[in-house]
This record gives structure tokens, C-alpha cells and sequence, in this order.
């Protein structure tokens, strides 16, 4: 975890050469530095950095929407996000997304900001194409056939139509299902909606059981989902019968379709933009004599990123479950003993949990517990209120650190301390403290459970 000049080197390296457009400026706003992609969009050279004027290539109806919220964020220093279109070299418009936090000089004055700039021109191009979908899909249902048409009404008073049916499956009461009293489904809607959801009735009758059925069909050449509930009854004279309901839901199917997709893009897109890292550490490290184990340390570390942002991707929503991670991250490993109660966590504070395990397990097993026979690891987690959980990684029967402090909090300057407490700490909110007993080494982070990151 001890850092050396030619980390230093590299890590200057990799700013320059990243494909992310990196940029720092002065406590005046002024700029200071422009890595290479972020000079290659607007055309400069590096010495051109110090005289670069930021309102040159935004387009000037925009200049509130980037230089409003960078003023206010200087005057309070605090981080911001703001997005505008900017006029490339070449002269084309581009939509960027500028993400960017103060820094401190080393007396801890506030010395500017530093920041990313994302292209999200094809994102933005995206949501517009989905949005005109959206529109011919609206559109379209005016053309759909006479069934098609009843369902669209129901579903634009009440969103729910509801029938009564006899032991023949007639209708003896309908609601939102217009000229259906005494007629079968299959006599109002033909066979290819009516027998399905006949066999749904007759199921209710025979089992004397509640049903739950999700129908697709084709309406001329508009598939549909109806969500279709059954529950048997008694008729007035005293016959059995079923009521049913029935709801449209094929607006939610087609935008889980659609959701479906971009994340599968994204994702894709997320895994290539990590093989590019991956490939410029290792041309730099190549380039400037970086030893192979601080290219393998990076690399770890990269790998350890993607698949926790695989995963949250996988799961559709932006909570992660924490035993699940953490299991997937320590997979590899032997004799680490997982244990905490079921606990979900907003999906951005994963990348930095997998980081911090990822850099534990590595830890333990080059220098660790798990580096000796007979070492283990315990990761343990509870809630310390609604608010915060405290996750705990202590190591046992370990060799002793060559740098024990058993009682005191240790934050060096190597970068695997740092990102355990430093970084952890500030991507999450939270707090963190590292120690080294006698017989290993102990992590304990304080994790608020309802953050909401804007790093």
C-alpha cells in the first residue's frame, strides 16, 4: 500500500492520457489544466491551458445553465453538476455534462475546482428517438381494432374493467366491458383473446381457488398485455360463478422492453470504456517502467469496479443487496467467514464497497490473515441506526503488520490507505477507520444507508 515516484508518474500518466476529458481550474476560475482528450475537443495545446477562455465554446444561450451553477459552487465551494453544448475543434455542437469538486492546497485554503466533462450528445439523441416512439405508439392506438379500442377506454377512466361470470363463463355483469351481458369472451372478442381467458375462468370454477394471469395477445399488429385476476363467488340464485378484473399493462411492458435494452447498451459501453483504462495503464506502465505489481494492483482494482457496475445494472433497480456484493467479491477466497442481516443499499455506493473489499482481500492474501496457514477473515455488518451501517472486516491469526498500531488510526500515504478511508470516506459520506492489531488488521466503516452521491 506504499507509494513511489513511479506510481506518481504514472498516475499523472493515466490523467493525461484517460479517455475521460479531465480539467482543473484556479480559485479565480481560471483554467490550469486540460488532459489530452479534453484538449483534443476543443483544439489546444498544452501550452495553451493558462490562456484558455471557458465561454468560448459555449453556445451563448447556455452560458447561464454552465456558468450560473460554477459561480454559485465557487462561492460556497461545494461540489456541481451542470450540462450545456459546447462547439467542438471541428465545429460541431455537443451536449456536455460537467461533474466537478472543489480541491484544498496544502494549508487546506480552497485553490478551484476540478472536474469531468461527459458527452452525452448521443444519450440526449437517444431520449429524443424514445420520445418520438413514444408519440407513434400513442398515436397508433386510434387505429387499433373495436377490442382494442373498449380496452383503451377502459383503461382511460379507470385504467380497470371488471365482469361477473356464470358456470357457462357468460357475462351476468360488466364493467368498462360495453354489449357483453349473456355473451361468452370469445363471442365478444373472438377466439384469440376469448379462449385464453376462458381457460383462466374455467380454472377459477374447477378449483375453487383464486388465479393471476398475464395475457398477450395481438390486436392487428399491436401486441398487448392484459394482467387478469379471478376470484370464484356465489351468483344472486345462489350458483357458483367468477368475478374477474382485468388491466392494461402494456404501456409498462413496452417501457421494460425499452429499459431493458439501454441497459444492456450500457452496459456494454461501461465494460469497453474499462478494457480502454485497462489497455492505457498498461501502454503507460510500459512506457515509464512502472513495476508489473502496480499494473496487476490497478487492474485488480478496475475489474473490481466492473463488476460491481455489471451487477448493479443486472439488477434493474438502484439498490444493491450488500451479502450478494460482498460474496461475489470474495468468491475467490478461502476462509472468510460473511455474515449480516439482509440489507439493501442505494446502487452508487457499490463501486466503493467492491473497491474497499477488493482491496482487503488483496491486502490479506499477499500480506494478510490469509497469507499463513490457519489465517482467516471475519466480515461482519449490522445497522447502528436507520440512518447508518457499520461494515467490519477484522482479520485473525495473522502475521503481525511490520507497522502495528493497535490502537491508533492509520491513514499513510500509500494509495490502498487512502482509498480505505480517505476516498471510501468521501465518496461515501461516511466514515472509516484502519488498524492493526497484533494479529491482522482491522476495517471498520461507518456507511449512511440513505445517501444520495452527487461525486
Amino acid at each position: 500500500m506504499s507509494s513511489s515516484d513511479p506510481q506518481e508518474i504514472s498516475l499523472a500518466a493515466l490523467a493525461e492520457m484517460s479517455p475521460a476529458m479531465l480539467w482543473r481550474g484556479d480559485d479565480q476560475g481560471r483554467c490550469v489544466y486540460l488532459n489530452l482528450a479534453m484538449r483534443e475537443f476543443w483544439g489546444l495545446k498544452l501550452q495553451d491551458c493558462g490562456n484558455f477562455d471557458w465561454s468560448s465554446s459555449v453556445l451563448p444561450e447556455d452560458h447561464p445553465a454552465v456558468f450560473g451553477p460554477l459561480g454559485q459552487a465557487m462561492a460556497t465551494v461545494e461540489p456541481f453538476i451542470c450540462e450545456g453544448r459546447y462547439r467542438r475543434a471541428d465545429g460541431e455542437v455537443r451536449v456536455l455534462r460537467t461533474r466537478a469538486q472543489p480541491y484544498r492546497d496544502e494549508l487546506g485554503a480552497f485553490a478551484g475546482m476540478v472536474g469531468v466533462n461527459e458527452d452525452i450528445t448521443e444519450l440526449r439523441a437517444v431520449e429524443h428517438t424514445l420520445s418520438l416512439r413514444n408519440m407513434e405508439l400513442a398515436a397508433s392506438v386510434g387505429a387499433l381494432k373495436s377490442t382494442a379500442d373498449r380496452f383503451a377506454l377502459a383503461s382511460s377512466i379507470s385504467g380497470l374493467a371488471m365482469s361477473e361470470h356464470d358456470q357457462e363463463l357468460r357475462y351476468t355483469w360488466a364493467h368498462n366491458v360495453p354489449d357483453s351481458l349473456g355473451k361468452t369472451p370469445s363471442e365478444i372478442v373472438g377466439p384469440e383473446v376469448g379462449q385464453p381467458l376462458e381457460r383462466l375462468l374455467r380454472r377459477t370454477l374447477e378449483t375453487g381457488e383464486s388465479q393471476n394471469e398475464e395475457l398477450s395477445f395481438l390486436m392487428g399488429e399491436q401486441r398487448m398485455w392484459v394482467d387478469i385476476q379471478s376470484s370464484p363467488t356465489t351468483l344472486p340464485d345462489g350458483q357458483a360463478g367468477v368475478i374477474a378484473s382485468a388491466m392494461d399493462v402494456t404501456a409498462r411492458k413496452l417501457n421494460e422492453s425499452k429499459l431493458e435494452v439501454l441497459a444492456k447498451e450500457l452496459s456494454h459501453r461501461v465494460k469497453n470504456v474499462f478494457a480502454v483504462v485497462q489497455a492505457i495503464i498498461r501502454q503507460s506502465a510500459r512506457t515509464v517502467g512502472v513495476p508489473d505489481t502496480f499494473v496487476k494492483a490497478v487492474e485488480g482494482r478496475l475489474v473490481a469496479l466492473s463488476e460491481a457496475q455489471n451487477a448493479l445494472l443486472q439488477m434493474g433497480n438502484d439498490q444493491f443487496q450488500l451479502d450478494t456484493l460482498l460474496n461475489g467479491q470474495l468468491s475467490h477466497l478461502d476462509r472468510v467467514d460473511i455474515s449480516g442481516p439482509e440489507i439493501r443499499l442505494p446502487g452508487r455506493l457499490a463501486p466503493y464497497v467492491s473497491l474497499a473489499v477488493h482491496e482487503l482481500g488483496t491486502n490479506a492474501l499477499k500480506y494478510g490473515s490469509l497469507s499463513v496457514p490457519g489465517g482467516r477473515v471475519l466480515v461482519r455488518w449490522e445497522k447502528v441506526d436507520e440512518q447508518n451501517l457499520q461494515l467490519r472486516w477484522e482479520e485473525r491469526d495473522g502475521p503481525s503488520p511490520k507497522k502495528a498500531e493497535s490502537t491508533a488510526t492509520r491513514r499513510d500515504s500509500g494509495f490502498g490507505s487512502k482509498l480505505l478511508t480517505t476516498v471510501f470516506d468521501s465518496a461515501t459520506g461516511g466514515s472509516s477507520v484502519l488498524m492493526f492489531a497484533s494479529d491482522g488488521l482491522v476495517w471498520t466503516a461507518t456507511i449512511p444507508t440513505t445517501v444520495r452521491l452527487t461525486l
